[in-house]
């Protein structure tokens, strides 16, 4: 394990774990007055899968570096940054915690999580790249 890896690892890990449970906690989608369940309410269960999957593959990475499972990764934040509002649609209530809290949350953790991941998947290819040409 290079340190590159376990640092790259770490971030991806606690970002995925922090769209996990902000997604159970302080970023949880919309609760109505009467107990009903508001239309956005498979989002948290969807951020809290895709949260935990991206701290799964980031730790599996960091343990041994695969391009591919970076890639995962990558592709797990944009999709966790996609989920609230255009893949399962959220309340229309600009007012609604879905809106307010939990459709920035997902947005500002998912791209961070692509943008870290694709970063560390350019590392992790030039270093194979370089070793081959050794």
């Amino acid at each position: 394990m290079k340190k590159r890896d376990i640092a790259f690892g770490l971030i991806v890990g606690i970002l995925g774990l922090v769209l996990a449970v902000g997604a159970q906690t302080f970023a949880r989608p919309c609760v109505h007055a009467d107990g009903s369940a508001a239309v956005c309410a498979t989002v948290k269960t969807w951020l809290t899968v895709e949260g935990g999957l991206i701290a799964v593959l980031s730790g599996l990475s960091m343990i041994r570096p695969n391009a591919v499972t970076q890639g995962i990764a990558a592709a797990g934040g944009l999709l966790a940054a996609l989920t609230p509002g255009l893949l399962i649609p959220i309340c229309k209530s600009d007012m609604m915690a879905c809106q307010r809290v939990t459709r920035p949350t997902a947005l500002v953790i998912g791209i961070l999580v692509g943008i870290v991941s694709l970063w560390w998947l350019a590392l992790t290819l030039t270093a194979k790249r370089r070793e081959a040409r050794s």
